[in-house]
Formats: C-alpha cells, sequence, structure tokens
C-alpha cells in the first residue's frame, strides 16, 4: 500500500500536527462510513439471493396434501405415466420473453383402462407442433407412445441478481383434458440439449404434486384436487469472466475516479485534470448502465447492478470531496499535507472497492 510507502511517510511526518490528526480522523471517518455503506448493500443483497432462493425451493419442492374419501379430481383418476426427454433448448437471453424447448415425452398405459387415448399439454407453453412418432405395444398390454414435440415458453427469469443469476426453466405438465380419466405422472426427466451460452446447468429433476381449488357444490365449500407435473432445470449464471465482463465500465469509473487522487497537485492545474477524470468516471458509470439496460429488461426492484452503481457513485462523489479538500490542505499546510491526505484517501477507497467487489462475488 501507499501508505506505507517511504516518500508518503516522509511527507506525513512534514505536516503539522493539526493536520496530521486531521488527516487521521478523515481516514477512521471513511473507514466506518464505507463499512456502513458495504454492509448495507451486501445485506440486501443476501436477502434478494434468500428470496430466489425460496421462490426456487417453493417450485421444485414435493408438496403433500392429505385427500379424503371425498375428495373431487384425484380420486376419481388413473395415473398415466410419462418419461421426459430434452432434446434442445435455446439460449438463455434475459431481454427475450419466449424460449423455444425441443421434448420428446414417451406416455406409458393400458390403452384398455382408459375410454380414449391419454394425451398431454404443457400448460405453460404454446406447442408450435406435436406428432406421435413411435408406439410399442409391451407384452403386459401396456403401451408406449412416443412424441416429439416444440414448446415456446415464457419463463419467469429472475433479474435482480444478474450477473450472477440462477434461473429455473421449468416446464408444467398435465392431461389434454381437465375432465378426463386420468392424469399424467412424471417418472423420469433426462437432459440431452447441449450447453447454453454463459450459463451452466447445475441442477435438473420432476416434481409431481398435487394442487387444490376451492369450489361450492351443494351449498356447501369442498376442493377440487388437481395433479400436475413440473420437469425443471436450473442454470447458473455465476463465472468470474462473465461477472467482470458485465462491470467493466464500471471497473473503469472506479479506476478513474480513485485514480484521479495520484495526480500531482503542486500546481493549481491538476487539481483541473482531477475533475476531468471524476467527469470521465460519471460517464463510465452511465456508459454501463446503458450496457446493461441492452441485456435485460428493465425490472421495478433494485438488481446487483443497481446497488453495485450505487456504491460506485459513492466512491466518485467520495474522490470529488477528497479533492475539495485536498485543495484546502495545499493551500493551508502546503504540497506534503495535500499530498498525505490524497494517499491515505486513495488507500481507502482503493481497499475498501476490491473488497467490495470479492465480497458480491462470494456472497452471490
Amino acid at each position: 500500500m501507499l501508505i506505507f510507502h517511504p516518500q508518503y511517510r516522509a511527507y506525513y511526518k512534514q505536516a503539522s500536527i493539526e493536520h496530521r490528526r486531521k488527516i487521521l480522523y478523515s481516514a477512521l471517518l471513511a473507514c466506518v462510513f464505507m463499512v456502513i455503506v458495504i454492509g448495507g448493500l451486501i445485506l440486501l443483497m443476501m436477502q434478494e439471493k434468500r428470496s430466489e432462493e425460496a421462490y426456487i425451493q417453493e417450485k421444485i419442492t414435493q408438496t403433500q396434501v392429505k385427500l379424503t374419501t371425498d375428495s373431487l379430481g384425484i380420486l376419481n383418476k388413473k395415473p398415466v405415466r410419462a418419461r421426459v426427454m430434452l432434446i434442445s433448448i435455446g439460449d438463455i437471453n434475459l431481454k427475450e420473453k419466449q424460449l423455444m424447448l425441443y421434448l420428446g415425452i414417451t406416455l406409458h398405459y393400458k390403452p384398455q383402462q382408459f375410454i380414449n387415448d391419454p394425451n398431454f399439454e404443457v400448460v405453460n407453453a404454446v406447442a408450435n407442433n406435436t406428432k406421435l412418432v413411435k408406439q410399442h405395444h409391451n407384452p403386459d398390454g401396456s403401451l408406449d407412445a412416443l412424441y416429439l414435440t416444440r414448446v415456446q415458453i415464457e419463463p419467469y427469469y429472475l433479474m435482480p441478481l444478474y450477473p450472477t443469476d440462477v434461473q429455473l426453466i421449468a416446464l408444467r405438465l398435465a392431461a389434454a383434458d381437465m375432465d378426463s380419466d386420468y392424469y399424467i405422472q412424471v417418472t423420469d426427466f433426462q437432459n440431452y440439449s447441449p450447453e447454453i451460452g454463459d450459463y451452466a446447468l447445475v441442477k435438473t429433476g420432476y416434481v409431481n404434486q398435487i394442487e387444490s381449488y376451492p369450489i361450492n357444490f351443494a351449498e356447501s365449500n369442498t376442493s377440487y384436487f388437481n395433479q400436475f407435473s413440473r420437469v425443471y432445470l436450473i442454470y447458473d449464471h455465476q463465472n468470474i469472466l462473465n461477472y467482470l465482463k458485465n462491470i467493466q465500465y464500471i471497473l473503469l469509473s472506479l479506476g478513474l475516479a480513485i485514480c484521479s487522487l495520484l495526480l500531482n497537485t503542486r500546481k493549481r492545474g491538476p487539481y483541473l485534470e482531477r475533475f476531468g477524470l471524476i467527469s470521465g468516471a460519471v460517464f463510465a458509470l452511465a456508459s454501463n448502465i446503458f450496457q446493461i439496460n441492452a441485456s435485460v429488461k428493465p425490472i421495478s426492484a433494485f438488481s446487483v447492478i443497481d446497488l453495485i452503481s450505487v456504491f460506485t457513485a459513492i466512491v466518485i462523489i467520495s474522490s470529488f470531496f477528497t479533492t475539495l479538500r485536498s485543495i484546502k490542505f495545499a493551500d493551508e499546510d502546503g504540497y506534503e499535507t495535500a499530498k498525505s491526505f490524497d494517499v491515505t484517501m486513495f488507500s481507502v477507497l482503493a481497499t475498501f472497492s476490491i473488497l467490495f467487489f470479492i465480497l458480491v462475488y462470494l456472497v452471490l
């Protein structure tokens, strides 16, 4: 660190005792302020992360519903077992509303148990092309029917944690006819799709759930139960190179603002150069905001990028006020005192900036 450099210590010793005390108090105040700022921002990020983790767990956790003998719906239906294969999936683009998937679904059932041949639908998708490609009759009288279907879904992207986000891609399968005498029960889910873009697949699975609808029947309250299946994929966007790529202009902004404090201040002219660098930092921060807006859809909640931008703005403002205070030190006690103050504040801001970005990556 520059504060341990012999030249800096020489400058510091040349300052008056009163100004040394002011430099020390300023550094301590800056440290306390940065700890509060970083702690508050990290807590907000962790709160958003816990919220998204709870949402994902809710969608992929098996629910238990107690059915009574007078329950309507599922008690009168027979299961049709389904094996799902994901053949391909489009790239995850947070700016796009739709995502294309190509599926293979095999239904296993005994035709004699049903009035009509069972069929399925992907409830949260629009099927562009579904066709029966193969049937196989088993010795026990059961039938395997293989369907290929291309569907488009509108995924609920979890964007507040971008670019360290985790995305849940889910498909909800149910019987094609809600009033039919069967329900779809997924027994296997296989993923054969290649890797997509910057996202790494971390988990796949399926869950069979029972949902209930309260209804009023014969002047009494009861519930209608229906079973559906959800197959899901969880993708992780956390990659150090991708993380740095999405905050490159923020890093440039911080570098300009913090390094401006190292400009020589023996003459008044370099202070104008400092203000020029700080202005450049503001434009670099604005450029990063425009870059992110071009990559993701706007959301009403505070995102990780918003909180990082807030931190960057605080550092830029701190550099600006440090420059103003340095001018006053130069006028009152000379160049050496001003230089000591600049190097001290540079060390504080640089240290806490590095710490902040490391914590963001590790926590999220």
